[in-house]
Parts: structure tokens; sequence; C-alpha cells
């Protein structure tokens, strides 16, 4: 066949039909690869431990794709431009020379790169967090939309989008990790009976539990007394619930002790006091 085709073309065979037909193979076997790696990372689930949970593993595979695909596509593009060059007659040992001295170069000034990237190595090996987790990464609370090696991308709830470095993460609150709490602090007037008090408490929290299975982990539990002042008793309930649901089911939870603590007759010495933490 190669002898048909360099009888039928004569002197452009060389010099142009034969790279041509190098070039094309060079493009087949780069999409085969990209292929083999994009179906690679599909299965990627698969040796990610179970016990992360279902949600944590879907959330884990989706970060660790989207960095190793971006990795492979920049790499495959860089051998299938060097090889490209090379069948088209372009002398890249002077080129590589030259990249390695201004390699060399930019090395000493890109120590902050290299540190985001090593950083960014390590918080996904370790599972800090992942694309779709809610963090707080310094003054920045937010979705995590995007993550590289290189820095990661943080959309606040006012839509505003920040791009931390890697490097730049010493300190990081993952709010959305297995699961979140929500505490509810409640304080009534000294005069309040405290059992009719924690009876009312406790029915509103479990009809919220009953209406909600999905948003609880665990029942509604009452504390005690949390504070003893001149303005009255605080009493702290507090439930576990699924990463990031604990916002939801505070909001609700505070209406319905409001709404039961009005059919009760139980006064509030001012407004209720909610603050959320994660576990």
């Amino acid at each position: 066949m190669p002898d048909l085709l360099r009888d039928i073309v004569g002197p452009i065979y060389a010099p142009v039909i034969l790279p041509t037909i190098r070039i094309i193979w060079i493009l087949i076997a780069a999409r085969v690869i990209l292929s083999l790696i994009d179906s690679a990372l599909n299965r990627l689930r698969l040796i990610i431990p179970a016990s992360d949970g279902a949600a944590r593993v879907e959330q884990r595979t989706e970060t660790l794709q989207h960095i190793i695909r971006g990795v492979a596509k920049v790499s495959l593009i860089l051998v299938v431009a060097f090889e490209i060059g090379a069948e088209l007659g372009f002398n890249l040992g002077p080129v590589l020379a030259s990249a390695g001295i201004v390699g060399l170069a930019v090395g000493f000034g890109a120590q902050s790169l290299v540190k985001d990237v090593i950083s960014g190595f390590f918080i996904l090996f370790e599972d800090q967090f992942g694309i779709g987790d809610v963090v707080r990464i310094g003054d920045f609370t937010g979705v995590v939309e995007r993550m590289t090696l290189r820095a990661t991308v943080v959309r606040n709830l006012e839509g505003q989008v920040h791009v931390v470095p890697n490097g730049n993460i010493l300190n990081v609150t993952v709010m959305t990790k297995e699961w979140a709490r929500a505490v509810l602090d409640v304080t009534v007037p000294h005069k309040e009976e405290l059992s009719r008090v924690m009876d009312a408490l406790q029915r509103a929290g479990d009809r919220l539990a009953e209406d909600w299975p999905d948003r609880f982990l665990e029942k509604p539990a009452i504390l005690g007394i949390e504070k003893l002042d001149d303005t009255g008793v605080t009493i702290r309930s507090i439930v576990k619930t699924p990463p990031f649901k604990n916002a939801d089911v505070l909001r609700e939870w505070r209406r319905r002790v409001k709404d039961e603590f009005d059919r009760s007759g139980i006064e509030l010495v001012r407004k209720t006091v909610i603050t959320s933490s994660t576990g």
C-alpha cells in the first residue's frame, strides 16, 4: 500500500503526504488516549472507599475527575504539539534547550506556584474538601465550584466568586462534611415553669422531625439550662442534620417553637438566639 501510494502521488509523497498521514495518526492516537482516560475516570468511584458514604464518594469522584482530566489534557496537548512540530520539520532541540534555561529562571520566581500545586495535591489526597462543599477559608464563605491543583474557586451566597490560591489556605472550615448540628437557644423569663417550656420545645422538635425525616439524623434533644442571669433562663436544644441542612432546620424550628409557645402561653424574654456548628 505505501509503495502504491508513492507511485500515485510521486514527488509530493515524502514531503507532504507522509507527514500528513503521521499527523493524522498522532491526532487519532491522542483522541483514543483521551477516551481511555475518560473511561478510567468514570470508574474512579470504584476505588474510593465506600465507607465515606455514597454522597461523599460522588463528590470526591467529581473533584478528582475534574483535576485529573485537566492535567491529562494539558500534558497530552503538549506531547501532540511537539510530535506534530517534529513531523513538520521544526528542530525542537534549540527550543527545548531554551525552554530549560527559561524554566530555570522562571523557577526561582515561581515558588508560590509550586507551593500552590503541592498544597492542592495534599488537599485532594487527604480529601480535606471537594467540589460542592460549603467552606470557610479565611474571610470567604461559600460553595466550592471548581478546584485545580493551583487554586480553589468559591462562590458565596451573594453570587460573588473568590479564587483562593491553594498555598494561601492555612485554615479551612468545612460545613458540609458528614453531618451538621443545629443549636437552638431560647430564653424565657424566670417566672415561667421550666417543665412547661421544655415540654413545648420537645413537642415542636418532635413534630418537625416527623414532618422532615430526610433532614434529621437523630431526634432533637433538650440539653437543659445553658445560662442563668438577670434577663432570664436560657434553654439549649440540639439536633444532628445532614450536611448544610441545619440552616433550613433552624429556620423552621424557630417558627414552630414560636407557634408552640404562643399556644401554651409561654413568653420569650428576647429574640431567640440561633447558632450552628458542624462536625
